[in-house]
């Protein structure tokens, strides 16, 4: 009875020891633990063919099995099943080149001034007029809206109407494209059950988000087909016709939102997990700080991407064309006036010229300093090798952008500059995802056995 107890207690402790030993980050550990318990061999022998050792054994010998499954590492992360990580991960980097290449054809399309040149809407989509009469039809129903009134009467034939015809008709076609190759691989993998459940709705909910893109893209470029007057009403009468800023600001924030969750979803799926990543206590720590500070900076920079839509829906981008100054003004006075009565003004904030252009400096510049101070302060923390590379990304796009439009304002926005902006701002978007994927740290395996 004594040696059962004996060698019970000495089982347990090995058993418990060996798991912690495992299960902790090596910095926790940094010595092996190891429970040995020796007899003399008759001794031992009695001992394993009694019936308090032969269960207690098997027991041990079961949680040890678990335990070593327990610590290899879930390949992407739980959401797909084992072996389908790659496909799967690939398909997703396939959806996001697409959706990349989907923001920057809006951007020529604005910038060309074609968005407003098709007057209806299918979600089905319709081929290019095909004769003669057909293009005429199109042109003479573009005639009658507030775009070709104002800025083309008389000056466009039919041959320049099918130019900003055709870049229109492009884009959403390219749109409806990007919904099926996401749709159908989605519904293939369904079928064959290889996405778990939460990751099932994620992506569902992405493609539900997509498809409510074309109504919003149609609600926002009905916006255009009104008098521009009815929607930013602070910029007096004979506004130049253009879709109202809110509107496009909506289009560009969801198309946002669905290019960040491909692009999430496929670093889980590709890139290693945090584990794997940050392999001892102080990297976890390092990187827990260094996110707790990346958070603000992601803000600032997240707000920089949204007050564009504003300068590019009111053309702000064609005024103030100096820098650093706006013309004579550090400050602009619109912005002093504008601040001194919010409330009453809050209009100026989103339609106003100067204030939006002035906000959209400011906040660059922000997102410049912020980034810089977080690259800095990164050099002071020990991050895993991984963690250190990715925030040195992030000020050489934010700076790089800025750049850009500093070069893109003071060239009075040609096409060609104002299309990689926009470019160039989803860019850091995408550097700001794998900085903030890269810092995710794992839980920690407390567990009271």
């Amino acid at each position: 009875t004594t040696l059962n107890i004996a060698m019970l207690g000495l089982a347990a402790a090995r058993g418990i020891g060996s798991t912690l030993a495992k299960r902790a980050p090596a910095a926790f550990c940094p010595y092996s633990v190891s429970f040995q318990c020796r007899l003399p061999g008759a001794a031992a022998s009695r001992w394993k063919g009694t019936e308090i050792a032969r269960p207690l054994l098997r027991a041990f010998s079961n949680s040890s099995g678990a335990a070593a499954a327990a610590e290899t590492p879930v390949v992407g992360g739980g959401l797909v099943t084992p072996g389908w990580e790659k496909t799967v991960g690939l398909w997703l980097v396939g959806t996001c080149g697409m959706l990349y290449s989907m923001i920057a054809i809006g951007g020529y399309t604005r910038l060309s001034g074609s968005g407003l040149s098709m007057t209806d809407w299918r979600i089905q989509g319709r081929r290019l007029p095909f004769s003669d009469e057909a293009w005429q039809k199109e042109f003479e129903e573009y005639k009658k809206y507030p775009e070709y009134q104002r800025l083309h009467n008389g000056s466009m034939d039919l041959s320049e109407f099918k130019q900003i015809y055709f870049v229109e008709w492009f884009h959403r076609m390219w749109g409806r494209t990007v919904g099926v190759l996401f749709a159908v691989p989605l519904a293939y993998f369904g079928v064959r059950r290889v996405l778990r459940v939460k990751f099932a709705a994620g992506l569902v909910g992405l493609f539900g988000l997509g498809l409510s893109q074309a109504f919003v893209g149609w609600w926002m470029v009905r916006s255009g087909l009104d008098p521009p007057e009815k929607h930013t009403p602070t910029l007096g009468h004979n506004q130049r016709p253009r879709v109202s800023p809110y509107r496009l600001a909506s289009h560009w924030t969801a198309a946002l939102t669905i290019y960040s969750g491909c692009v999430w979803y496929s670093l889980s799926l590709l890139r290693p997990s945090p584990a794997q990543v940050h392999r001892c206590a102080e990297a976890i720590s390092a990187a827990t700080r260094l996110r707790r500070l990346a958070v603000p900076v992601t803000a600032c920079v997240a707000v920089t991407l949204l007050s564009g839509p504003f300068v590019a829906g009111n053309d702000a981008g064609r005024a103030y064309n100096t820098w650093p100054k706006m013309l004579d003004d550090w400050i602009p006075p619109e912005w002093l006036q504008a601040v001194s009565a919010p409330i009453s003004h809050w209009r100026a904030f989103f339609e106003d010229t100067a204030v939006v252009q002035f906000d959209h400096r400011t906040l660059a510049y922000a997102s410049v300093l912020g980034s810089l101070g977080l690259s800095a302060y990164s050099t002071q923390l020990p991050l895993a090798p991984a963690a250190a590379a990715a925030v040195r990304f992030l000020p050489l796009a934010v700076g790089a952008q800025l750049c850009l439009g500093v070069a893109t304002l003071m060239l009075y926005v040609p096409i060609e500059l104002g299309v990689a902006h926009q470019a160039g701002g989803v860019a850091v978007l995408t550097t700001l995802l794998f900085l903030m994927h890269t810092l995710r740290t794992p839980m920690l395996p407390i567990k009271m056995l």
